[in-house]
């Protein structure tokens, strides 16, 4: 069966939960193409990756993070990867996120494939932060007129499956974003001492790290600012976004922290477990808080290191339900500088983070995650014959 994943974003930086769902697909036997958007031409037009095919749409420049401009390039993309998709006459398109959805409507409609919608999240409450509010109610719209079309959703969340359900919407699979375990297994002691030796961290010394996007639904300003209280941590950034010129000037003004750019998805295991603790807090105010899953949550969790969240959504509901780390019911530099400090005993760390490794290994891996994506597509399979 060929199956083809649609994927708007920058293909230099691909989303690992595409990549992963990819990679199970093609383990089970299907055949699977990724159309993506390379939307500044920055790498190969095609290639394979862990055995499936990769195919960029190239020739429509535009920039990440074009806001409501990105409207008038979206379109050209749409009927860039549907002429694409034709001439591979697949069976299922499995489409990521609500900006890629209208493309694989359009292919059911003029072909016998089955269509499947991958929520990593609540799109237009997502979407909140960066467009006008009639514009987020026209996204919504359209959604749920979409939603009427797919023959499968597949949601990050938990709570955001929930409201799919209430609104009729059937069937409904939750994939979380876990992680496979086994790059986490395979970080020796050595490569740890080496790695923090390169930041020039001495054996002792407590560090606390954010590793993720700089979107602007994250709380990251209040953890800097926390370093200043707490001179003898070190507080260390990696990752990009829209907060980016932010966190560098908050940074440059506190000796003990550090801004240490993009770290490679490769590199996550590695310096995930070469820190202490890891910070993660969503702002409250944003509608779309209550829908994330966060892969730094269970890369946090197959570390084995306790993190620093607060209490929202999917991340404050796994969080006390594994006991994998400490939850903040306000999000200041105070309450940060506080959970830190009580993180600061080495044998509680190891209590809590031994709490998150397990739960990993029982539940929240990708193992188990991805046979309900297996699942989903056994069932499709059947139906289509």
């Amino acid at each position: 069966m060929s199956c083809i994943n649609m994927l708007l974003s920058n293909a230099f930086r691909p989303d690992p939960r595409v990549a992963r769902e990819a990679e199970a697909l093609t383990q089970a036997g299907h055949q699977v193409t990724i159309i993506c958007w390379d939307r500044q031409a920055e790498l190969p037009p095609q290639e394979i990756v862990d055995g499936y095919q990769v195919i960029r749409v190239q020739d429509v420049h535009t920039i990440y993070g074009a806001g409501v401009r990105q409207i008038l390039y979206t379109p050209r993309f749409w009927r860039a990867a549907v002429q694409h998709i034709r001439d591979l006459h697949p069976d299922i398109i499995h489409c990521h996120d609500l900006d890629t959805l209208p493309a694989g409507w359009w292919l059911k409609r003029h072909t016998n494939a089955r269509l499947v919608y991958d929520a990593h999240e609540d799109y237009p409450a997502m979407m909140t932060l960066y467009l006008p509010k009639a514009l987020v109610h026209v996204l919504s719209w359209f959604e749920r007129r979409l939603l009427r079309r797919v023959d499968a959703t597949i949601t990050a969340s938990t709570i955001f499956a929930d409201k799919l359900r209430a609104r009729g919407v059937t069937p409904v699979v939750t994939v979380g974003n876990f992680q496979d375990l086994a790059p986490f297994d395979t970080v020796t002691q050595e490569e740890i001492t080496a790695a923090r030796a390169q930041l020039g961290l001495e054996p002792t010394t407590y560090t606390i790290a954010y590793i993720g996007g700089f979107s602007r639904n994250r709380i990251l300003l209040p953890l800097v600012e926390a370093a200043q209280e707490l001179p003898e941590v070190t507080i260390l950034l990696w990752g990009d976004g829209h907060q980016r010129p932010e966190i560098e000037t908050a940074a440059a003004q506190a000796p003990n922290a550090r801004y240490l750019g993009w770290l490679p998805a490769d590199q996550v295991p590695l310096y995930m477990k070469t820190v202490d603790a890891i910070y993660y807090c969503l702002r409250s105010d944003y509608p779309g808080a209550v829908y994330n899953a966060p892969n730094t949550l269970s890369h946090a969790m197959a570390a084995g290191r306790p993190i620093i969240a607060n209490d929202v959504g999917d991340l404050g509901r796994i969080v006390r339900e594994t006991g994998c780390g400490f939850l903040l019911t306000e999000v200041t530099p105070a309450t940060i500088s506080a959970a830190i400090r009580k993180l600061a005993d080495p044998s509680y760390r190891k209590q809590i983070g031994d709490s998150g490794r397990a739960a990993a290994q029982e539940k929240y891996n990708w193992a188990a995650a991805s046979q309900l994506l297996k699942q989903v597509y056994a069932q499709l399979g059947k139906e289509t014959q």
